[in-house]
């Protein structure tokens, strides 16, 4: 017999709660979460609504998390963080410096051992299928998880035919949702990360500009993130 619960969870249990689901700040906070017990009393946190009776739903409220993503425009640039692995991916794959430094920053905040609830790992979230598919020994290596997530990105721009709005998009939801929509999905986390991605990649690139660093080298010419989204 499950056990019932009439409480309200306290700041420990939101502190146990988010410890549970492993939640980081690559990760967009839930704002449901459901809470039951199981057949051994044990407490069991999710985001995806159980099938069995008497959970709890928990409305989270993460002040935190909006000024964050009210905050793009301020955040500390990382100009020096792993910087040589993304300017040899960036000149490998074809990709504006800006634009990857954009994505690592958006996915893990730099962070190589980020880890979302979902499974994706280090410093762009790499999905355990992507792990697999390019053969990765250890997704928190930085070198490891640079080289395999530009060059999955790159595929992304090739299929998108160069549309860095859209490889975004894709990045996020997957390409078969890009697709299914014709343009970017309307999942406000996918809107809310494409916006963040041009954001930083803006100030990406005025950093560069203001020390004097487009060389060639650093900066390809994708296509910006505001070119409206043609079909695939």
């Amino acid at each position: 017999m499950e056990r019932p619960f009439s409480f309200k969870l306290n700041a420990l249990k939101v502190f146990v709660l988010f410890a549970v689901l492993g939640t980081t700040f690559a990760v967009q906070a839930q704002s449901t979460i459901y809470h039951y017990y199981n057949q051994q009393g044990i407490a069991v946190f999710t985001d995806a609504k159980p099938k069995v009776k008497g959970f709890e739903v928990v409305e989270l409220k993460c002040a935190q998390c909006d000024q964050q993503l009210a905050a793009w425009h301020r955040t500390p640039l990382y100009t020096e963080k792993y910087h040589q692995h993304l300017v040899d991916a960036a000149k490998e794959h074809g990709i504006d410096l800006a634009l990857l430094k954009a994505i690592v920053h958006a996915e893990s905040n730099f962070n190589p051992k980020a880890e979302s609830h979902k499974g994706a790992k280090g410093l762009m979230q790499l999905m355990p299928l992507l792990v697999k598919e390019f053969n990765i020994n250890d997704p928190f290596d930085p070198a490891e998880n640079i080289a395999a997530g530009s060059a999955y990105f790159a595929h992304l721009l090739k299929r998108f035919k160069g549309n860095a709005k859209l490889a975004a998009a894709a990045y996020n939801a997957g390409p078969s949702n890009v697709v299914h929509y014709g343009g970017v999905p309307p999942f406000k986390q996918t809107r809310a990360f494409v916006q963040r991605i041009d954001i930083l990649r803006n100030r990406y690139r005025q950093h560069f500009e203001e020390q004097n660093l487009i060389a060639s080298q650093l900066m390809v010419n994708n296509d910006t993130l505001e070119q409206s989204a043609t079909s695939p």
